[in-house]
């Protein structure tokens, strides 16, 4: 009796690998998020908290969106460059630096 191996002989001559990285290609872009948009109130709170995590070392949870998704940082805030507009940020990882476009949400731990 022959035995094959059934349905498995088949499935990768069906799919190219072009189609494969199309579909996963897919798939990735469908799991971004739209950047939220905020408005002025919510900007100044931002800024409230920045500052105090800077003047006082209170430590904030960052949260930024890169490319579709969003990222959280915990951490305490080392400088503010408001004319190249980034935040740099002391994490448990060493310092990361922050572009304040990318920041979403503030706040405190």
């Amino acid at each position: 009796m022959i035995r094959d191996r059934g349905k498995k002989k088949w499935q990768s001559a069906f799919f190219m690998p072009e189609h494969v990285k199309l579909l996963k290609q897919i798939t990735f872009d469908d799991k971004k998020q739209m950047k939220p948009q905020l408005d002025e109130q919510e900007f100044e709170e931002i800024g409230f908290i920045v500052m105090e995590s800077l003047n006082y070392s209170v430590p904030i949870k960052v949260t930024v969106w890169r490319d579709g998704f969003f990222q959280a940082l915990t951490g305490i805030v080392d400088k503010v460059d408001m004319l190249m507009k980034y935040i740099l940020f002391e994490c448990d990882d060493g310092k990361r630096r922050v572009i304040i476009e990318e920041i979403t949400a503030v706040e405190r731990v």
